[in-house]
């Protein structure tokens, strides 16, 4: 299987060149266009950890979709388009050379070859990291795609290194690396003051992806969180 990213950085679209029997699992709701040679079919939750309503549930409270839709080619030489719902960039990451990475909730696109994909419990740091109760972790020999809001910036941390970011702009990380739920301040008070809050302080070793903007979260505790009143 082929693959390139078009028009991008703002309207990314990702472009699947597909053989015979291969297969593109991706987002509900992200196909653009696709020829006559490809069969589409719904699945409940992720691959990785079985095909059930509860992998449903854990990717939707996870800011991920209940659904995820499976793309086949019947024949040799098809094409299959993916359009992110957001305005900004597509990030690859290929496993077998990245290692595994967990992402965060809305930011996973598709995947193509052997993937690993399962929702992992956050706890109440997730949920108040606005990252959902779950993270998806993602491992294997194929590729992931990531879909962002804006640019993507890439951040290498080495061993010990420490980065806070904005908890609304994460993408994805190493899961290499640590991640803890901090005041943005030494001072609770400046920390509120400021508008910041509470951010992540991601420690190394591992690599680091973030967007340049910051996209509401639409799940429930993303709405809880952030209300639009």
């Amino acid at each position: 299987m082929e693959y390139s990213i078009q028009h991008r950085p703002v309207f990314s679209v990702l472009e699947l060149r597909m053989d015979e029997a291969e297969r593109v699992v991706a987002q509900p709701n992200s196909m653009l266009s696709m020829t006559s040679g490809i069969l589409l079919s719904a699945a409940v939750g992720r691959r990785g950890e079985g095909s059930s309503w509860w992998s449903g549930a854990k990717s939707l409270m996870g800011g991920e979709s209940f659904f995820t839709a499976e793309f086949t080619a019947k024949r040799d030489g098809q094409a299959l388009v993916l359009a992110p719902a957001n305005q900004g960039d597509i990030l690859e990451i290929d496993l077998s050379e990245a290692g595994a990475f967990y992402l965060t909730g809305g930011s996973y696109l598709a995947n193509i070859g052997e993937c690993n994909l399962k929702a992992k419990y956050g706890g109440m740091k997730g949920i108040m990291s606005k990252k959902g109760l779950f993270l998806l972790h993602v491992s294997g020999e194929g590729m992931v795609f990531c879909q962002s809001y804006g640019a993507v910036i890439r951040r290498d941390l080495e061993e010990g290194e420490k980065f806070f970011l904005d908890n609304r702009y994460a993408i994805a990380f190493s899961d290499t690396i640590e991640y803890k739920l901090v005041k943005a301040t030494e001072s609770v008070k400046d920390s509120l003051m400021s508008g910041e809050g509470l951010v992540n302080r991601y420690t190394g070793p591992g690599t680091l992806y973030y967007q340049t903007r910051a996209k509401p979260a639409m799940n429930l505790f993303g709405f809880l969180l952030n209300p639009p009143f």
